[in-house]
């Protein structure tokens, strides 16, 4: 593997050369005289455009997972998904377990707060989830997930510049039946899963389903002697889908689920050997215990200690009905959460880091209760117009309240030749509210039989108001204080983002296609901030996007290959950050960013029973067009270059003053896979092996040689035992088996690393 570690701009080129080369060989298999297959893929079923199609008529970049293939490759929670995806990087926001931080093409976000949305979006059966800070779902019971590559401008709830995870679960079933899984694993993890359909008549079903966890942590925290960035979740939902006996046109699907989630994501280092091992370490003194914050900041934030728990629930209703001229969908979707954490960062302006910090905040607590609520709506509308246009036009509305209270608490002590003197910085309430409405509508024209156009487009009205007050007196600041300042607390987009795609139908296993495409997201406020002057407001930011590339399978459908080619030009990105000040907790528009490369899906069945696939993401991707906070920033660096000026290597200004190379941006990662069955006598044996490889990387904004992080290949391992005829099954597994580390992010001089490898062995029941 150590093979693929080349440069950027040769990367790229190697799979152009791959797309091509594989292009003739299918296409040449195709005039050949196809044979019964004996042993076919899968055929893979997405709704990418809001309508149900084979991937290989899709002219979209997407990865489709199966409930099987979620399963065999290990992905138990939404943060796994990144494994198997081209140019995808993921990894748990810095301090909270609950929130994953997702880079699809290098355009995403790591800040969870609520006064913005990420890049990449994500949707359950079709409702949005606004809030990063659960995003990292629970994955039992799910039907199917896809990743959508590259923006999504036109048919998705809310505009998505980077991506979209499109998260679809089961429905209840006609007939009584069901599943259950328990697994115990490292870390004494244990966890339970299961599901009961239970239709109540030949009109109504349910699906009831329930999970558990409980996790003990991985960090050993050397200063309290607890254990930290464990697990304690349940959650459960039921589902209700009517079909009335006198309108067989009208489907109603209804679900309401809940989950309260304990983790954490604290600051670690792998241990050094002696008592602790390979153990993952921490030196914060701010224990789980809390009370530490008590008589420094207000309200119930002042006794949360070390972790953080989300409470998050939800209702969603999809009423379908079947015309003669298309299809009517009114989807509804309520979400709330509540979210209280509390997390230790180390802060190296504040002294230097101690390897043993015996005080109750280390150096930089947060601590934070949010309560969001959102309310979406959507009519759609789908339907053909003769033999030639299918269509698909909506009208989305969404609504979203946010209010959010926080301070922090810093050690002073070593700037006054202190041990101890814990001082709060801030202590602030905002409040922050969105309104936006969409129309929409896409076509698909077939200009030929084998020619189709699509033209498409939404417009976005989109307004977004802040108000903010101070906890306590001369704690923070106030939206007057905010507006003085010269932002704004109103921020108001009309937005226009377009499609248009040509693909052509070589033959009934060959399609090639091109696109244009352009996405939008809102602007926002960079919400962690404890000054009026640090509360700024940025602008929209937009992407235009071009594809092209093939969907090819030979006629025997034993293999499949889907590449695409990207170009993607970003305005106004929202990232952070270009105030040296304030360190990297500031977001704003700093700069432009563009990048191009490719992407390519296979799966192989070259005999019966044995399936491989590989997924291989190439990219280069660079900033340009800085603003001039950032221009300013590199000339300041340029002037007197050195570890002493805190120009360089700052907000996204590297140590020589340059523009830094983009973070989550490797120049390659490829996923690979094999899965076979082995049938001995009444006995089915599958063992399954993935590797992934993601080249060298920043992992920090600012380029420090210290945020790099060095090329890895990660092994995962697998076996599942299976008495045929039995309702059971007995899986043992390892992911990271190798127990490999590397870095997620780099921080204030320190970086923070993935979760480490684990194994568990599980029993499912299928009834």
């Amino acid at each position: 593997m150590t093979a693929l570690c080349f440069g950027r701009r040769s990367g790229t080129a190697i799979a152009l050369v791959l797309a091509a080369s594989a292009l003739p060989t299918l296409a040449l298999a195709q005039s050949q005289t196809p044979t019964a297959p004996t042993s076919t893929l899968d055929e893979i079923v997405v709704t990418a455009q809001r309508r149900t199609e084979n991937i290989q008529q899709v002219p979209l970049a997407v990865t489709s997972l199966s409930q099987k293939g979620l399963e065999q490759s290990q992905v138990t929670d939404t943060l796994d998904i990144a494994r198997l995806v081209p140019n995808m990087i993921a990894s748990n926001n810095v301090g909270l377990g609950s929130a994953n931080v997702y880079y699809i093409r290098g355009l995403g976000q790591t800040q969870s707060f609520p006064t913005f949305e990420p890049q990449v979006g994500t949707y359950v059966d079709d409702i949005y989830i606004g809030r990063q800070n659960a995003n990292n779902l629970s994955l039992f019971g799910v039907q199917q997930v896809q990743v959508l590559r590259g923006p999504q401008g036109t048919l998705f709830g809310r505009n998505s510049t980077g991506g979209a995870i499109v998260v679809t679960l089961q429905k209840p079933s006609d007939t009584f039946g069901g599943d259950a899984e328990v697994s115990y694993g490292a870390n004494q993890r244990f966890s339970g899963r299961a599901s009961v359909d239970l239709p109540i008549n030949s009109q109504v079903a349910t699906r009831t389903s329930i999970f558990g966890i409980t996790d003990d942590g991985y960090v050993h925290d050397i200063t309290t002697n607890q254990k930290l960035n464990g697990e304690q979740s349940f959650g459960l939902r039921e589902a209700v889908r009517v079909r009335p006996a006198n309108y067989s046109n009208v489907e109603w699907n209804g679900s309401i689920d809940y989950s309260d989630t304990k983790s954490a994501s604290v600051l670690n280092q792998p241990g050094s050997g002696g008592i602790n091992g390979n153990d993952r370490v921490s030196y914060s003194g701010y224990s789980t215990d809390g009370g530490a914050l008590v008589g420094l900041l207000t309200g119930d934030k002042s006794h949360l200690g070390q972790g953080v728990e989300v409470k998050s629930w939800g209702a969603a209703s999809n009423f379908k009905i079947n015309f003669a001229a298309g299809d009517l969908e009114l989807i509804t979707g309520f979400r709330g959460l509540d979210q209280a954490n509390g997390v230790d960062f180390p802060d190296s302006a504040f002294g230097p880091a101690k390897p043993y910090d015996q005080f109750a905040v280390g150096q930089f607590a947060l601590a934070q209760t949010l309560a969001s609520a959102q309310y979406s709506q959507e009519v759609k509308w789908s339907g053909k117009l003769g033999d030639r246009l299918t269509y698909t036009t909506g009208v989305f509305y969404l609504y979203e309240t946010n209010r959010n209270s926080f301070g922090a608490v810093a050690n002073l002590g070593p700037l006054f030749g202190l041990n101890y003197l814990p001082f709060p910085l801030g202590d602030e309430f905002t409040q922050n509210d969105t309104n936006s409405t969409a129309v929409y509508a896409q076509g698909d024209y077939k200009v030929t039989d084998k020619l189709t156009v699509t033209v498409g487009g939404r417009f976005t009205h989109e307004i977004k108001t802040l108000s903010a007050a101070p906890n306590a007196p001369g704690a923070g600041f106030t939206t007057a204080q905010i507006q003085a300042v010269g932002y704004l607390t109103r921020l108001k987009a009309d937005e226009f983002t377009p499609r248009i795609a040509v693909q052509y139908q070589w033959d009934p296993n060959l399609m090639l296609f091109a696109s244009a495409t352009r996405g939008f997201q809102g602007g926002g406020w960079n919400g962690l901030a404890f000054t009026a002057q640090t509360f700024n407001n940025f602008n929209p930011e937009t992407v235009w996007s071009y594809e092209t590339g093939f969907r090819a399978q030979t006629p025997d459908h034993r293999l499949r290959v889907n590449a695409t080619l990207f170009y993607e030009d970003v305005q106004n990105y929202q990232l952070l950050s270009d105030l040296t000040t304030a360190a990297s907790f500031v977001t704003t528009n700093a700069s432009n960013f563009d990048a191009y490369g490719a992407e390519i899906d296979m799966d192989w069945r070259p005999i019966d029973d044995l399936t491989l696939s590989a997924e291989i993401g190439l990219m280069n991707a660079s900033y340009y067009g800085a603003s001039s906070a950032v221009l300013a920033q590199q000339a300041a660096c340029r002037a007197a270059p050195g570890p002493s000026n805190s120009n360089c290597a700052s907000g996204i200004v590297s140590p020589s003053g340059a523009l830094a190379t983009p973070s989550n941006t490797p120049p390659a990662t490829v996923s690979t896979g094999a899965a076979y069955d082995f049938h001995v006598n009444a006995i089915t044996l599958s063992p399954n092996i993935g590797l992934q490889y993601v080249a060298r990387q920043n992992v920090g904004t600012e380029g420090s040689p210290f945020g790099i992080d060095q090329a890895r290949t990660v092994l995962d391992l697998g076996m599942t035992l299976h008495l045929n005829g039995a309702p059971w099954t007995l899986t043992a597994e390892c992911r990271n088996c190798t127990m490999q580390d590397w870095g997620t992010a780099y921080l204030f001089g320190y970086k923070y690393y993935n979760n480490p490898g684990v194994w568990d062995v599980k029993v499912r029941y299928k009834f």
